[in-house]
């Protein structure tokens, strides 16, 4: 083994580096590459450099010079990259994406643009911090965009895709990153089983990706490109096995659920569903079973070993959920959630688990948090004390933007919805503020069935003070049976930072939603 001085280097195989397990050193091919049937890409020559710390953005990008440049990629690495993954495995932003930022210039580019774009987002709560200077996002983008039009091998560009699209998450252009997500994914199905480190790394998160036309799609696009599981489960010998076919679980069971909502809430509500959607239903409710048990051999067999404890709780959690969308996904009355009062108060206690995120509050995260987790059960679950958990939850465990969710106009409709159903006044932070008038079950027609909210915040004058919040609709339904929308305005909570919707470089870039 080489040796700095009197510390010895260790230089691994590129393919063990990648994987994050420790290898063998045997060349010319590992014997735990050889083993496991994985391709060994060899070895990185050795130099002393080769022992400097991923950490030090000056080494790591050598040929930098610009002090804009080192600015962002040292804020990349101490702030945005730890917190991007949110409760998951945060090893592709602190790692992989590092890696390959040496290698390739498209990569680099892009870390650069989205460093400096987390910078304006994540120090708007203090105005008297500096900001970048948007020519440095506008730049870097570009540079990043020339560069992958030049590259060759398709899983590098997928690497770059997952940057564009957390590029345009923070720009609040949803309609960009649903772009770059839905390309991304018709390229995957081409390149997954060629190169083993992209299926490892990045079909988990374009399975999850992929989803999300189907809760922020724009009507007049196309049917979107969805990455299902379409395999038999296999026994689990990692927890990143048992959230990869949680991801693939996914999107079946949003595809379920959607082709299901014209039986639930659209003119077919009365009719029966074909023998296709029910066996699909059928097959969704077995993985979800199956999942579920191999999920409980593998933490009898390494109990969390090597997960954290708030990875375990999201995985559960996101469990719970397709569990009751699956069982509910052809239910037209709203007392049927109530059949499931035990899982959604199992569901708080869990989450009542998880230490509160410090008192530095993080603004934004590429991975879907918590935020639609609790704000399904504050929907749906009409035990007013656990409800009012999850809402008290929401606001602790949450970051700002999860994705393309945001906490203000997710907890707004939520403590709205809670108002109407119960008959209740909240405070701002949702405190229940003297005696409901509903304190129990509400009765169906009382009840929400869907929401949707405006993408923009609007002002309003209420009491001869201009107000700001967004435009909510609440899908009820009469005693008669007849579907209406109940139009709200939702103020905004006060003690959730305003995060820009659209900061400047949006002007720069001429996007519009």
């Amino acid at each position: 083994m080489p040796r700095k001085g009197n510390v010895k280097v260790r230089t691994g195989c590129l393919t063990c580096k990648i994987r994050k397990v420790k290898c063998d050193e045997e060349k010319p091919s590992c014997r735990r590459c050889t083993s496991t049937k994985r391709k060994c890409d060899g070895y990185a020559p050795v130099s002393p450099s080769s022992a400097v710390s991923w950490y030090r953005p000056r080494h790591l990008f050598p040929n930098v010079h610009d002090s804009s440049e080192r600015r962002s990629l040292q804020f990349f690495v101490e702030v945005a990259a730890p917190v991007l993954s949110g409760p998951l495995d945060p090893y592709f932003w602190t790692h992989l994406v590092l890696q390959f930022s040496q290698m390739e210039p498209a990569v680099r580019h892009s870390v650069v643009a989205l460093a400096s774009l987390y910078e304006q987002v994540d120090s708007h709560r203090d105005s008297t911090t500096p900001l970048p200077d948007d020519n440095l996002v506008l730049l870097h983008y570009n540079s990043a965009i020339q560069h992958l039009k030049t590259m060759k091998n398709e899983s590098l560009v997928l690497l770059v895709c997952v940057l564009f699209v957390c590029i345009e998450f923070l720009r609040g252009n949803r309609a960009g990153a649903t772009l770059h997500s839905q390309h991304g994914v018709s390229i995957l199905k081409r390149v997954e089983e060629t190169y083993p480190w992209a299926r490892e790394h990045l079909s988990p998160i374009f399975r999850r990706l992929s989803v999300l036309p189907f809760f922020f799609r724009n009507p007049e696009d196309s049917g979107p490109v969805l990455l299902c599981l379409d395999d038999a489960i296999p026994s689990f010998s990692s927890f990143s096995d048992a959230q990869f076919y949680l991801d693939g679980i996914l999107g079946r069971t949003i595809r379920l659920i959607r082709r299901c909502d014209v039986y639930r809430l659209g003119h077919m509500r009365h009719k029966d569903a074909p023998p296709s959607i029910l066996a699909e239903q059928d097959l969704t409710r077995t993985l979800l079973e199956t999942w579920h048990s191999n999920f409980v051999q593998l933490e009898h067999k390494s109990p969390e070993s090597g997960l954290a404890h708030i990875h375990r709780c999201n995985m559960l959690m996101k469990y719970h959920l397709y569990c009751v969308w699956t069982e509910n996904c052809f239910e037209t009355d709203e007392t049927s959630y109530d059949r499931w009062l035990d899982t959604f108060r199992a569901m708080v206690v869990l989450l009542t688990t998880v230490e509160p995120s410090d008192s530095r509050t993080v603004k934004f995260t590429f991975e879907m948090g918590f935020i639609p987790l609790l704000y399904f059960v504050t929907m749906k679950c009409r035990c007013l004390e656990t409800r009012l958990r999850a809402l008290s939850l929401m606001k602790q465990l949450s970051a700002v933007k999860e994705s393309l969710w945001e906490l203000v106009a997710m907890f707004a409709s939520a403590k709205r919805l809670i108002e109407i159903e119960h008959g209740a006044i909240l405070t701002d932070d949702g405190c229940l503020s003297g005696e409901p008038s509903c304190p129990g079950l509400p009765p169906d027609e009382m009840r929400v069935r869907d929401i949707s909210t405006g993408p923009y915040s609007v002002v309003q004058t209420i009491n001869g003070a201009e107000v700001v919040g967004r435009p909510g609709g609440f899908f009820m339904r009469t005693v008669e049976g007849r579907i209406y929308v109940r139009s709200e305005f939702l103020p905004q909570p006060s003690w959730i930072p305003e995060t820009p919707q659209a900061i400047s470089t949006l002007a720069a870039f001429g996007t519009r939603q």
